[in-house]
C-alpha cells in the first residue's frame, strides 16, 4: 500500500499532481455542467442508490454514469436521445469526462485505503 494522503500521494509525481489540479479546477469544481449534477454523479458512483426519484435530466446523468461504471450495453439510443435532451455536446463531453474521471479515482483511492469521502467532488484528497 501506498501511505498518505490522496495529494500526498499524487505529490510522489508532481507532473500528477499538476495535471489533477488542473482536471479538479477545470472540470470537476469548474466547467459548464451544473455542479449539482456532477455531485449527484459522484455521489451515485461512490454509494449507488435507487435513481427512480429524480427528474428526467438528473436520471438521464445517474442512467450514463451506471452505463459507463457498469454496464456500458445501457447508453443505447434512448439513453443518448434523453441525454441530447438535457445538454449540449460540450455538456456531454464534459460530463462524461468528469463521470470517467471520478469513477478511476474511486477505485484509485479504495485499493490505497484512502477513499473515505469518495461522493464529494473536487475537494482535496477526493476524486
Amino acid at each position: 500500500m501506498i501511505g498518505g494522503t490522496p495529494e500526498e500521494v499524487r505529490a510522489r509525481v508532481p507532473a500528477a499532481a499538476a495535471v489533477y489540479e488542473a482536471t479538479r479546477a477545470t472540470v470537476l469544481e469548474g466547467g459548464i455542467v451544473d455542479p449539482e449534477v456532477k455531485a449527484l454523479c459522484a455521489r451515485y458512483l461512490a454509494e449507488g442508490f435507487d435513481v427512480e426519484p429524480f427528474a428526467d435530466r438528473e436520471r438521464a446523468a445517474l442512467d450514463w454514469a451506471h452505463a459507463v461504471a457498469w454496464d456500458d450495453t445501457r447508453a443505447d439510443d434512448d439513453l443518448w436521445a434523453r441525454l441530447h435532451a438535457h445538454f449540449s455536446e460540450p455538456e456531454l463531453v464534459e460530463l462524461g469526462y468528469f463521470i470517467a474521471f471520478t469513477l478511476g479515482q474511486v477505485h484509485w483511492l479504495r485499493t490505497l485505503g484512502l477513499a473515505n469521502d469518495c461522493g464529494k467532488v473536487g475537494g482535496r484528497g477526493d476524486p
